[in-house]
């Protein structure tokens, strides 16, 4: 009873380093809008400003007190 076999401990130890290493996903760059400024901050709008500036991706961020602007967004 509790007798580990050889083959067992051997593939735990291959799978071990495949459940360790972090994921390979692409680091997100964030950056404020140059060209979209406005006092109330709109998804599409921000959107299309942020393909203009050649970003990806443009969403609406609240940050204290208060401001909201637009967050352009790309993998770095």
């Amino acid at each position: 009873m509790g007798d580990i076999k050889v083959p067992s401990l051997l593939c735990l130890l291959l799978l071990m380093p495949l459940l360790l290493v972090p994921c390979s996903e692409a680091k997100t760059c964030e950056v404020a809008s140059r060209t979209y400024m406005t006092i109330a901050c709109r998804v599409d709008p921000c959107a299309k400003a942020c393909h203009k500036e050649g970003f990806t991706k443009g969403l609406c961020y609240i940050y204290p007190p208060f401001t909201i602007i637009c967050i352009c967004e790309k993998e770095c």
